[in-house]
């Protein structure tokens, strides 16, 4: 039952040349809100323990544990539900994953003991980390679909976007539901979950109704041929193997495409390094911002604390949409080399937050510094799915860039939440950036390793 809900629908015929012209831009438009609006719900849904860790009455190991588990469950459910996808229907699967998550967010704020029990709380935590795996694969399966190779950055930057307005909302989401719960702290932990639930419920089933799966699904030309002036004689290699594929089994796909690929391997093992920044920092800055200056945080409120969350996502906005202008102009579509110059920045920036002095009075150039941060790093971490989406033939593309999540959150997100958290509690804060710096360092040296000459256009003319 479940496999015949996923599958993918038929082609329809093909729709006369007026009518190509006419819907194939709305549809593009369509599907890219659909993608962008859809993905920035699950993240109204995914780190709500995260912002509320200057909240809630436990320890770092303990918030590491519930939030490890559910990175690691999303990180393998990504591998799988990239392959699943690959072989489904978008129309279904991104909102599908989107409605359950936001059930399960809601069970959290509606069962008193969830909250109160650091194992239930884990327990549902894994489940939500499953199903928020559902909504990157469906994504990038639709930009390969529907977006020429050259125009994919530009697209994709806006779908990566996603991230950050999903992070800087998902703050005010909490906050209306802990203004909506009255002044019992319990009472307001919990409506942190239910309220935004309700609100992905609602945006799962608008989502339902505007995505689309495939051009040829709706009476269109697959994108080549309706972009073949960006397609070079040296891309027919390239097409040719996204035709073979087409007609291969998944487990086919994954032998000959995937596990032998030495690039898409090194870009996964720098997708771990990258994620271990990401959410080093995202999943401890409320903590560190509130914990008190004797302790070795920055000593200001949890209020504020929260806020410097919101700041890092604001700040990835404008970090993802100068990556993908320096990836395509100067850098010529090369992500490994736009990669090592955002971190470097990140590198320099995280030396600038250890250093500036603790206390309210410096909040100011805290949040300065977290926005560097989230410019810096979301760069790099938009890459991660795009460039693996391009080491491969399309019909792997849910698979490939599945493959790259497991690797970012089974390590990079599990390093990040409950080995920084024992660390913190154990050997302080300050061990945690040494581990952030080395981290970048060696994400650089997999980036590099990881690059494919033949994806870049420095043959052409600037």
């Amino acid at each position: 039952m479940f496999k015949k809900l996923l599958a993918p629908p038929g082609k329809k015929p093909r729709l006369s040349d007026a009518e190509v012209a006419r819907k194939y831009p709305r549809y593009r438009t369509q599907v890219i809100i659909s993608i962008f609006v859809g993905y920035m719900g699950y993240y109204f849904v995914r780190n709500t323990t995260s912002i509320l860790s200057g909240i809630l009455k436990m320890s770092a190991t303990e918030i590491g544990i519930i939030t490890c588990a559910s990175y690691i469950a999303y990180g393998v459910s990504k591998f799988v539900s990239g392959l699943i996808s690959d072989e489904s229907n978008s129309k279904i699967f991104l909102p599908l994953g989107l409605l359950l998550s936001g059930i399960i967010n809601i069970f959290i704020g509606v069962i008193p003991s969830v909250i109160t029990s650091v194992w239930l709380f884990t327990i549902f935590y894994l489940i939500n980390g499953w199903l928020q795996g559902m909504g990157w694969p469906p994504g990038a399966r639709t930009l390969v679909y529907w977006f020429g190779n050259k125009e994919r950055i530009t697209y994709g930057t806006i779908w990566n976007l996603s991230h950050n307005f999903g992070g800087a909302i998902a703050p005010l989401l909490a906050g209306a539901g802990l203004a909506l719960a009255g002044n019992d702290p319990l009472a307001q932990a919990r409506a942190a979950y239910w309220f935004p639930g309700i609100v992905v419920c609602i945006m799962a089933v608008i989502i339902y109704f505007i995505q689309e799966d495939t051009p040829e699904s709706v009476g269109l030309p697959p994108i080549e041929e309706y972009k073949s002036e960006e397609y070079r004689e040296s891309d027919n290699a390239k097409l040719e193997e996204d035709a073979a594929a087409v007609e291969m089994s998944m487990g086919e796909i994954v032998k000959k495409y995937i596990l032998p690929n030495t690039k898409l391997m090194w870009s996964s093992l720098y997708a771990a390094l990258v994620y271990i920044l990401r959410y080093g920092i995202v999943s401890w800055t409320p903590k560190f911002l509130a914990t008190s200056i004797q302790d070795g945080g920055k000593g200001i409120t949890a209020t504020a604390g929260m806020g410097g969350f919101s700041f890092f996502e604001l700040g990835g906005i404008a970090g993802m949409l100068i990556a993908g202008w320096v990836s395509a102009k100067l850098f010529k579509n090369s992500k490994p080399l736009t990669n090592v110059a955002c971190l470097i920045l990140t590198l320099v920036l995280l030396v600038a937050y250890w250093f500036i002095p603790a206390g309210p009075e410096y909040m100011i150039w805290d949040f300065a510094i977290l926005i560097g941060l989230g410019a810096s790093i979301y760069g790099p971490v938009m890459m991660v799915g795009l460039y693996a989406m391009e080491l491969v033939p399309k019909a792997a593309a849910g698979a490939a860039a599945g493959l790259s999540g497991t690797f970012s959150y089974v390590g990079g997100a599990t390093v990040a939440t409950l080995v920084i958290g024992i660390i913190v509690d154990h050997l302080g804060w300050g061990i945690a950036f040494i581990v952030f710096g080395i981290s970048g360092i060696a994400a650089i040296i997999c980036t590099l390793l990881s690059r494919d000459k033949s994806l870049e256009y420095w043959d052409e003319e600037k």
